[in-house]
């Protein structure tokens, strides 16, 4: 049995609230990736991050150009995220909270 998954894109991170971080390479390359604070309204510059691969290694990481995979930062692959509902499952066990507001239809 196969489940569909959907790919961790910019468009997930701008619709969750992550904040995109601008950086260069050492040959002046520039890149971006995008971090997460745990839980999102954290306001502690220490707390614990999830932080998406940048936007340049989607290639060696076997992914399609624009798709990123996310980990907890610091952990060295903790936590690894290769789409949208592994995300969701990720934030919601590490804050018991979900990464974006229910869909759920108004019945009255």
């Amino acid at each position: 049995m196969e489940f569909p998954y959907t790919p961790i894109t910019e468009e997930t991170f701008e619709r969750q609230g992550w904040l995109r971080v601008e950086d260069k390479e050492d040959d002046g390359e520039d890149f971006h990736y995008w971090i997460l604070p745990l839980p999102k309204d954290n306001p502690d510059d220490r707390c614990p991050v999830l932080i998406s691969s940048a936007d340049d290694e989607y290639s060696d990481l076997d992914l399609e150009k624009g798709q990123y995979f996310i980990e907890i930062d610091g952990l060295l692959g903790l936590g690894i995220c290769q789409n949208e509902e592994e995300l969701e499952i990720l934030y919601r066990a590490l804050t018991r909270s979900e990464i974006e507001p229910l869909d759920i239809p108004d019945l009255y």
